[in-house]
């Protein structure tokens, strides 16, 4: 009776093994919390133009890049608190006539409140549900300062939503309903007009669209030191970063 119950055992393990991970390869987020301002679906591809500015206040110069970047849904897990996530791909070239390369991996986890997006090690709550104009919530909750003093800048975001189900050109493309994620906008002095006192700037606010995810996205933070002494101009120290999506699937 044994010898027969064996291999009948084996079966059902392996049968369990199989289903536990066409399971998982095929999980997929169902919900319409945010009414598909971030739609995750397996090869799911946004391409971006971008343009980006970098202050250097060592040679006290000011340099421009532009590149393309797309973004891929590649793959799901479970994070350490068992909810369902997702990896994006993001891959990067100098041209459109020039093969992608590796660029980084992100990782985005839906909740039933909010969507959650790790970036270069940093978690940010990029989305809050429900998605209504007015709402505004601390997007930055999850970055810790203590043992990195360079991540203050992210300190006292107040994440809030605007112009929901309006249109946007991001000036390649128009989306027809999309909402406004503004998420700071502190400006210290203006260099320009007080060039021997201290100056700042840090700016962020991203665009998504429904069907597509995010469409644009618009970064600056920059510090400026006056010259010492308080004789001649001072260096900016800093980046800025456009993004505009230029293709979609």
């Amino acid at each position: 009776m044994k010898k027969r119950l064996l291999p009948a055992l084996v079966m059902i393990a392996l049968g369990i093994v199989s289903l536990y991970s066409c399971t998982k390869k095929n999980e997929q987020y169902t919900g319409n919390y945010g009414r598909n301002y971030f739609p995750l679906t397996f090869g799911k591809t946004v391409t971006y133009d971008v343009d980006s500015t970098l202050w250097d206040d060592f040679f006290c110069v000011k340099s421009l890049h532009h590149y393309q970047i797309r973004w891929t849904v590649s793959d799901t897990f479970r994070d350490n608190e068992f909810r369902l996530s997702y990896r994006i791909d993001s891959h990067i070239r100098t041209a459109d006539s020039m093969p992608w390369q590796t660029h980084r991996v992100m990782y985005v986890t839906p909740t039933n409140n909010s969507l959650e997006m790790v970036e270069e090690n940093l978690r940010f709550v990029k989305l809050a549900f429900p998605i209504q104009n007015g709402n505004t919530w601390d997007g930055n909750s999850k970055i810790s300062y203590v043992l990195d003093e360079d991540l203050r800048r992210f300190d006292g975001w107040h994440y809030y939503y605007d112009k929901y189900s309006e249109p946007f050109n991001d000036g390649f493309v128009n989306f027809e309903n999309t909402v406004t994620v503004n998420q700071v906008n502190d400006t210290v002095n203006n260099p320009e007009i007080s060039p021997n006192s201290f100056a700042s700037k840090t700016f962020s606010k991203e665009v998504y669209a429904q069907g597509v995810g995010m469409v644009y996205r618009e970064t600056i933070y920059w510090t400026y030191q006056p010259a010492a002494g308080g004789s001649g101009t001072g260096c900016r120290k800093g980046y800025g970063v456009i993004m505009r999506a230029v293709d979609h699937n």
